[in-house]
């Protein structure tokens, strides 16, 4: 029941003249009877394909008509038609339809100890080549093993907020590569909730992002480098696992005067936790839920094993989906191609959910867990794309 819900509000949704009107550049826009409408192009790009544009903009219309005559178009129509979308059309599919789905009151969510985790990490994007992408975001110089190459390309900074028990893109942003990921996560908080555990690598474990996020109401599961926090370097170098202790935290002088500008707190109470990595690798983490009866210490290897599952979806996003294979060489396509590919993911995820919960039910402790094949289905659901969010049937 819920499946069949989010399908049909997100038909509603791209047949509400509303909904256009926010996300067209000008007033004008989408106002003539044209082949590519505001729907059919929100679904072609949403398909994501590997093929040239003309290529794909043939077998599109080609099923659309169903065997009957159709007017062939050029890839310079999605160009001219593209040019008049905004990408927060994509983003409001996401928030509105999808993850108002997941997150509703009829679709249980996966949880550890009553908290969502959340992950929240970034990852740099090549760029086609193309000048207005490389003064927009930003150039890489290219380089090998003997130095630069005299050669360079337009790179940009992609970074997610993730749940990472449910598979749910819930924010991505698309920047500069020059704007640090810690100062773009600190821009995404608002997405959590309250009650939500942040589970974060090394790069964010420094006390003012800390503080930021447990001044919000969230908590922090956060993994400390060997030169981190005093107490965080005492646990290495005891070298000990399953160990757990709390310490005030205080601010370092270099950082006061910004944590009073923001109104974080100078001093907060952390536990610290270590775990022996199977590769033999001791970990330590600090974190904000301090009840070892409520969060046992032997726990916190599995929720930071989770964390993994983040990194695989930037690996997605770039592999199966082939987001570096852009569709266009604008500033507003590439933007729209990274929405158009978290919505995509998205819906994979709770499309395929019922599946993958039967195939959990047919496993066995002495087998593999058995798993959807992730390409097929991202496959599959843009075959039926148009199936699923346009033709009457």
């Amino acid at each position: 029941d819920y499946l069949t819900t989010l399908i049909e509000a997100l038909r509603a949704k791209l047949r509400d003249q509303n909904f256009l009107a926010r996300h067209r550049v000008r007033p004008q826009d989408f106002t003539r009877q044209r082949q590519l409408t505001f729907p059919l192009l929100m679904l072609f790009l949403l398909q994501q394909t590997l093929k040239s544009i003309q290529r794909h903009l043939h077998e599109f219309l080609d099923e659309l008509a169903q065997g009957q005559i159709f007017e062939p178009l050029t890839s310079g129509a999605v160009t001219h038609a593209r040019a008049k979308l905004k990408e927060s059309a994509f983003a409001e599919l996401n928030r509105e339809c999808v993850l108002a789905t997941v997150y509703g009151p009829e679709h249980p969510i996966q949880r550890w100890r009553g908290h969502r985790l959340i992950g929240v990490d970034s990852s740099l994007v090549r760029l086609p080549e193309s000048q207005e992408l490389g003064q927009t975001f930003g150039w890489k110089e290219a380089s090998n093993q003997h130095g630069s190459t005299g050669t360079r390309y337009p790179e940009a900074r992609l970074s997610v907020v993730y749940d990472l028990l449910n598979r749910i893109g819930l924010d991505a942003r698309l920047e500069p590569s020059t704007v640090g990921e810690v100062a773009l996560a600190l821009q995404q908080l608002e997405h959590l909730q309250p009650g939500d555990a942040e589970v974060n690598d090394r790069g964010f474990t420094g006390y003012l992002y800390l503080a930021s996020v447990a001044q919000r109401g969230r908590h922090f599961i956060a993994r400390c480098s060997t030169g981190s926090f005093l107490a965080a370097q005492e646990m290495f170098g005891l070298n000990q696992a399953n160990q757990s202790k709390e310490v005030w935290l205080f601010a370092p002088p270099d950082q006061k005067a910004q944590c009073q500008r923001l109104g974080l707190p100078l001093k907060m109470r952390v536990r610290f936790v270590s775990l022996r990595l199977p590769s033999g690798e001791l970990e330590v983490l600090a974190t904000s839920l301090r009840d070892p009866a409520l969060y046992p210490t032997e726990e916190f290897l599995t929720v930071y094993h989770w964390r993994w599952g983040h990194e695989t979806f930037h690996l997605m996003l770039k592999g199966r989906l082939e987001l570096e294979n852009f569709s266009g060489r604008t500033v507003e396509a590439i933007r729209q191609d990274t929405q158009a590919a978290v919505l995509l993911a998205n819906l994979e995820s709770v499309l395929s959910e019922p599946t993958q919960a039967a195939l959990r039910e047919q496993s066995t402790p002495q087998t593999q867990p058995r798993q959807v094949n992730r390409s097929n289905s991202y496959h599959a659901l843009k075959d039926q794309v148009l199936d699923l969010l346009y033709r009457d049937i």
